[in-house]
């Protein structure tokens, strides 16, 4: 699970979550202490190619939580949100990220 940012555009912070077999859901964010989050909503397949996924924030100062995923062979990818719940093609950004055991 990972969340730092607005994936939807509404504002409010939302979850990500992934499953053993590579689904990504959205949890979107209510802004309500009662109910945090929504039902999930799958917004991705093929995600268990990565070791580990990273929400680093809005990497582009565009107003939209982006994404990283790290490889088990250390090459580090950035996914760009372009639209609600929607994630550009990946970018490589970097070797050598195998080395950490924890990335937030």
């Amino acid at each position: 699970m990972v969340g730092s940012g607005d994936y939807t555009g509404d504002g409010r912070k939302d979850l990500l979550a992934r499953t053993t077999n590579g689904d990504l859901y959205l949890y979107a964010g209510t802004g309500k202490a009662t109910a945090p989050f929504k039902s999930r909503v799958k917004i991705g397949t093929g995600w268990n190619i990565y070791k580990r996924l990273v929400a680093p924030g809005d990497l582009n100062s565009d107003g939209k939580g982006d994404l990283l995923g790290v490889t088990a062979t250390g090459e580090l990818y950035r996914y760009l949100n372009t639209s609600p719940s929607k994630f550009s093609t990946r970018m490589k950004i970097g070797t050598g990220f195998q080395i950490y055991n924890a990335m937030t």
